[in-house]
């Protein structure tokens, strides 16, 4: 589950920023880079409250960071609630990855990726299944949730692709029960995941999936920017601003979207500027 939250995540803010892509031509991998090093997304893909000492060492609590994530998380809120159907943008992404990244280089994106979170260390998936339990999900019934609509389709595509079939059945089988704890206190309602239960749980959810990602060792995470950056070289920003049109049908382009979409270009840089610094 966590892995394909991440690519959602990605897929999410890949989007939102496709809405006024620039004219420049800025690799989508910075944005990828922006989720699954730094926030995680994939989402989709959490943080309960820490001492001063584990504060202090975090690469985001206590930061610019913190807040743009937060602020994301507060403007992102109706937006997500309100949409009818990932799956059509799903398919349009998946489309997209297919005809511009080289099968070989997406593949070592998807196996880097497990390998990174495999590296994470238990401590931090702890202190992450305590915040969706204790914050995210507080007071969130399954029976009456709202629900990521198309969320069930979305993950089984992402794992019918040729790049997660190429990850070896067992770093899955592992990764799934390193990751059981924090998975089993996310609602799920007709095979969709719940959304958090409130606009303070959405900017906690943001923050603690950078601060959960940020726990990845060096050595790990150095090595899925590489190859994230590899094959973001062939599905730049132009590229994936053809699937503005699926976007927009998705978030919409109401005001709540707009905000959304300002917010996601606000955060962007200081993700990726602060996953630079720590990979130094």
């Amino acid at each position: 589950m966590l892995f394909t939250k991440a690519l959602t995540s990605a897929l999410f803010l890949s989007s939102a920023t496709a809405f006024s892509a620039p004219k420049n031509e800025v690799p989508v991998a910075n944005k990828i880079a922006a989720n699954v090093v730094g926030a995680g997304l994939l989402a989709a893909t959490v943080l309960t409250p820490q001492g001063p000492a584990m504060a202090a060492d975090s690469l985001v609590l206590g930061t610019p960071l913190e807040a743009k994530l937060a602020k994301f998380g507060e403007v992102s809120y109706p937006v997500f609630n309100s949409i009818g159907d990932l799956t059509p943008l799903a398919d349009k992404f998946l489309d997209l990855i297919d005809k511009n990244v080289k099968g070989p280089d997406a593949a070592d994106v998807a196996q880097k990726a497990v390998d990174g979170l495999l590296a994470i260390p238990d401590s931090a998936i702890n202190e992450y299944k305590g915040v969706l339990k204790q914050v995210v999900y507080s007071g969130v019934s399954k029976d009456s949730c709202v629900t990521l609509n198309g969320w069930d389709t979305t993950a089984q595509k992402f794992k019918d692709s040729a790049a997660i079939k190429s990850v070896d059945p067992a770093k899955f089988d592992a990764l799934k029960k390193k990751f059981a704890p924090a998975n089993s206190a996310v609602p799920i309602k007709n095979g969709n995941i719940c959304l958090p239960g409130s606009v303070a749980a959405s900017e906690k959810l943001w923050v603690a999936q950078a601060e959960l990602t940020f726990s990845m060792p060096k050595e790990q995470a150095s090595a899925l920017v590489a190859s994230i950056k590899a094959a973001g070289k062939q599905a730049t920003r132009p590229k994936i601003a053809t699937i503005v049109k699926d976007a927009e049908a998705v978030f919409s382009k109401s005001p709540e979207a707009i905000k959304m979409v300002a917010a996601g270009k606000d955060v962007e840089p200081t993700v990726i500027s602060t996953a630079n610094a720590a990979l130094k």
